[in-house]
């Protein structure tokens, strides 16, 4: 199984950091995740904090900007369903010719603070990726 492919796939709601409805503050975000399996790849840490600027599209609709990262990574009929302040989600993909799973869910604390669970199986690997994210402050001016 392409694991690199796994792990990108399993990470995309932590990586997209927006929320529906404009729940969410676009701007930087700070992103704490943790993975869990029992097959991560050489050089892949379990405990990884990264940061990455949301625009104010991706913030105003989490599910156009997950699903058109599911789709980018091989994923087909993505299904997503809301409950209060949750949005849960199912995906079907393709990692190299190999059906995999991904399932997942993102609460929205508040505006600038959500969480997520994402695991993503496959035929031999099952990897789960907890996150915490914190908005930290407008994005830098490149």
């Amino acid at each position: 199984m392409n694991k690199t492919r796994l792990i990108l796939i399993a990470a995309l709601a932590g990586l997209a950091g927006a929320s529906w409805g404009g729940d969410l503050a676009p701007g930087k975000w700070e992103v704490k995740q943790t993975m869990q399996g029992s097959e991560l790849p050489p050089g892949m840490d379990r405990e990884k904090t990264r940061t990455r600027c949301v625009t104010a599209k991706e913030a105003t609709d989490i599910e156009t900007t997950l699903r058109q990262g599911w789709l980018r990574s091989g994923c087909n009929n993505p299904r997503t369903e809301h409950d209060g302040d949750t949005l849960s989600w199912t995906a079907q993909c393709d990692s190299g010719g190999r059906p995999i799973e991904s399932s997942g869910s993102m609460t929205v604390h508040d505006e600038k603070h959500y969480s997520s669970e994402i695991t993503t199986r496959g035929e031999d690997n099952t990897l789960t990726v907890n996150a915490e994210a914190t908005w930290v402050g407008p994005c830098d001016n490149k």
